[in-house]
């Protein structure tokens, strides 16, 4: 009688502990959520992938590594770089040009070890908004389309070369044809052109075309040739760069600018602003001769030296 039956209710589960287990649970993965997206922002820089990012683009390494600034002032200092050597002049030499070449390498390669470097040094590193694959290869693109763009400007606005390719064999024996030369461009814009300049010049019977012709007869001389002899005012001309491939001699004299004109030319007056031109395979080239002295303002160029040739051993000679 002194005994109670026990309620349904004692077989239930404590609602706090319940609760308290399955907020437990629910913090638990919380976490293990959160590190997870941790470890998405959060992750290591391979030495390798930065290093060859900078080989593409220099400074994308140092982009990868999270220090865009830096990236951004190696990408900027290697166009400085070409700026400031072009005040040396050493572009107008071919190993003055090498050595331009291999200065720019050691620059590249430098940002290139940096990179690498770098990368090794962060453990970890917090992803940026930037780090993403399609965000390197924009840049990338960007790039190339800038550095297309600016090519041009900086070898011959900045370095104030251009390279010329001899199409014909009219300047035997110094230059053959498929000789590739460099030239410095606006070089008689504060001088005049000297006798035995290689010049570029363009085409008088094609202007869209140049030519690479020597300079012979000067503004205000009296220039003639003579069984294919040259005579500078009245005496010869000492010429040991030119060839004569037809022992024969051409006599016949119709017009100081004939084509039949070849081994006797003049005399005549070279007319201010201009100068007389003839190509060194004296036999084989259309020069003044045929189309008249030429105007200053229609040379391009002066030729400094041979950068490529099927003769190797004519390679980095000067021109003169």
């Amino acid at each position: 009688m002194g005994s109670s039956t026990p309620s349904n209710l004692d077989f239930l589960p404590d609602n706090s502990e319940y609760n308290g287990k399955q907020e437990g649970r629910q913090i638990l993965i919380s976490q293990r959520g959160n590190n997870q997206e941790q470890d998405l922002k959060t992750k290591a820089r391979k030495p390798i992938t930065a290093a060859l990012l900078s080989s593409v683009i220099p400074g994308l390494g140092q982009v990868y590594n999270g220090q865009p600034v830096k990236g951004i002032l190696f990408y900027l200092a290697t166009f400085l770089f070409v700026i400031l050597l072009s005040f040396t002049g050493l572009q107008y030499s071919f190993y003055g040009l090498m050595t331009i070449i291999l200065l720019a390498l050691f620059l590249w390669l430098f940002i290139v070890v940096e990179s690498f470097i770098a990368a090794g040094k962060v453990k970890s590193s917090t992803l940026k908004p930037y780090n993403k694959w399609y965000v390197y290869l924009i840049i990338v693109l960007l790039s190339f389309g800038i550095d297309l763009a600016l090519t041009d400007f900086f070898v011959k606005d900045v370095l104030g070369i251009s390279g010329f390719r001899i199409l014909t064999d009219s300047m035997l024996p110094t230059l053959q044809k498929g000789d590739c030369i460099m030239t410095r461009l606006k070089d008689y814009k504060s001088r005049l052109p000297q006798r035995g300049d290689l010049v570029i010049i363009k085409d008088a019977e094609n202007p869209s075309q140049e030519l690479i012709r020597r300079v012979v007869g000067l503004e205000g001389e009296k220039f003639e040739i003579k069984n294919k002899r040259v005579f500078i005012n009245n005496r010869p001309l000492q010429e040991d760069y030119k060839i004569h491939t037809d022992s024969s001699v051409d006599v016949r004299k119709l017009s100081p600018y004939d084509n039949s004109i070849r081994d006797n030319c003049g005399p005549l007056i070279v007319p201010w602003g201009h100068c007389f031109v003839l190509g060194d395979n004296r036999d084989n080239s259309r020069d003044s001769r045929h189309w008249g002295s030429v105007s200053l303002e229609d040379i391009t160029a002066k030729a400094l030296y041979i950068y490529l040739s099927a003769d190797l051993i004519k390679i980095g000679r000067n021109l003169r």
